[in-house]
């Protein structure tokens, strides 16, 4: 990675260079003016084509310049690149498989450089946590391969590790810890701001290319290509991912102290409720409890103001009739599971799919597991056991559990965001039973979040270390 100033006991980026901010700035022109010329060029294939490559370009000049910059912008990549991709598609025709979705994979995937010794810590292992979960994501791949070799296993692969491996690496460079604290926090509270207006600005006015998608992918499930019709997905590809990445930055909200704090918040808890997602308003409420339990009371007072000043901010605006119909009608269906459709379906799911898989112990590896004999797979246990088999499962979920159990509390005490970061990974975690949470942007979440909560454990000890040394000097 770049040079460092030594410090007792951690290592911080050196000074920016002009001449990489140069190079950065260069690069970013460069891809730009790439895919102008390709867009105007009407050379759409090559374009689906160059904007993953470019990206990745950026990424890698990004990953050994400026490592803190490096995991905004693999953030930002997450969270935007399905919305470059429909209009992509929106202009010159839906195509699928779009490469262009390949972009996020590929920049977090450039952090499997961090197992060089010269790109991290020296002396720092790989948690139990992540070896587990790696052999259990290999095995995976491995059954897949045997049964039904494919670029659908190579991708699937991608789609698993470049999550966790993009996690590892924040863990691995753990003596940056309090600057990666920073960059996250920055990038979800302007991603809480931007992605949710755009969320409210899509329930009122769909853009053309979302109407456009909606109307190729037929996705019942999101709504009617119409004004109030739609259930919000933002720049992401479906509303559950959107939901997640909302609710994970509002939890992350409740506990930092940012500007721009009050505005991200109602523009996120306004677009998290038009996105319909109840696992994520569950998720939310899971994590919300969690940080109460080992919240200080500086911490309530805190909390107890900024809930009263929200709440006084949405009420009137959560009561306009064209969110309230919406939003209500999806929050009866708590106390009416028994007539719920989607809980029924999710039942029907679990009573075949249960079976099934009782009778295939091996599974079936990784690959896209949306539908299995016509009946769609709307469950992360489901999807697990049919990816990894009953072994594979097993080590994965073990792995899981090494993640939260092998350290304690962070000495530090007073660190909120790393409380917070364990809050986030238990919330998304509690998904599991109504789908993925280990690929794709919701899988960047949770190993991004899991990872910080460990390196900030690690940090604070070694504070913790250089602090009895030097009292004992």
């Amino acid at each position: 990675m770049i040079q460092t100033q030594t410090y007792p006991g951690i290592a911080l980026p050196a000074p920016r260079s002009s001449s990489h901010n140069l190079g950065i700035v260069l690069a970013v022109g460069l891809s730009i003016s790439i895919s102008a010329a390709l867009w105007f060029g009407n050379k759409p294939q090559l374009l689906r084509v160059a904007i993953p490559a470019l990206a990745a370009f950026v990424g890698i000049l990004l990953y050994t310049t400026r490592p803190i910059a490096y995991v905004s912008y693999s953030l930002w990549v997450w969270f935007l690149a399905p919305f470059v991709r429909r209009v992509v598609d929106w202009h010159f025709g839906f195509f699928e498989p779009n490469f262009v979705l390949l972009a996020p994979l590929l920049v977090s995937g450039i952090s499997v450089l961090t197992f060089f010794p010269s790109n991290r810590v020296a002396g720092t292992r790989v948690p139990r946590a992540f070896i587990l979960c790696g052999l259990a994501i290999l095995y995976g791949f491995s059954v897949a391969v045997l049964r039904h070799a494919s670029e659908e296993a190579v991708f699937s692969l991608v789609n698993w590790l470049s999550p966790m491996l993009f996690g590892l690496h924040l863990y691995l460079n753990w003596p940056y810890y309090e600057q990666y604290r920073t960059a996250i926090t920055r990038t979800f509270v302007l991603a809480l701001l931007i992605l949710g207006l755009y969320g409210i600005y899509q329930f009122f006015l769909p853009p053309s290319w979302d109407i456009t998608w909606l109307d190729n992918v037929k996705a019942g499930s999101f709504g009617l290509p119409e004004p109030m019709q739609i259930r919000v997905w933002s720049t992401m590809n479906s509303p559950g991912p959107f939901a997640n990445a909302m609710m994970a930055g509002l939890l992350m909200l409740l506990v930092v102290r940012v500007r721009l704090k009050l505005p991200a918040a109602i523009a996120g808890y306004l677009a998290l409720l038009l996105s319909v997602v109840r696992t994520a308003w569950l998720s939310w409420a899971v994590g919300l409890l969690w940080i109460l339990k080992s919240a200080k009371p500086r911490l309530m007072v805190r909390l107890v103001l900024f809930a009263a000043l929200l709440v006084i901010c949405i009420v009137p605006l959560a009561s306009d009739p064209r969110i309230s119909n919406v939003v209500g009608d999806r929050f009866r269906s708590f106390t009416d599971l028994g007539h719920d459709a989607s809980f029924g379906d999710r039942s029907d799911m679990y009573k075949i799919l249960l079976a099934e898989a009782a009778d295939n112990p091996f599974g079936y590896g990784l690959r896209n597991l949306e539908n299995f004999h016509g009946i769609a797979i709307d469950s992360g246990i489901l999807i697990l056991i049919f990816s990894l088999g009953w072994f594979g499962s097993a080590l994965f979920l073990t792995g899981l559990g090494a993640l939260f159990l092998s350290r304690g509390r962070p000495k530090d005490h007073t660190d909120e965001f790393s409380q917070a970061s364990k809050a986030i990974a238990v919330a998304v975690l509690a998904q599991l039973i109504a789908g993925d949470v280990f690929a794709n942007v919701t899988g960047a979440i949770f190993w991004i979040f899991a990872a910080m909560y460990l390196a900030g454990n690690r940090y604070h000890e070694d504070q913790s270390t250089i602090g009895s040394n030097l009292g004992h000097a």
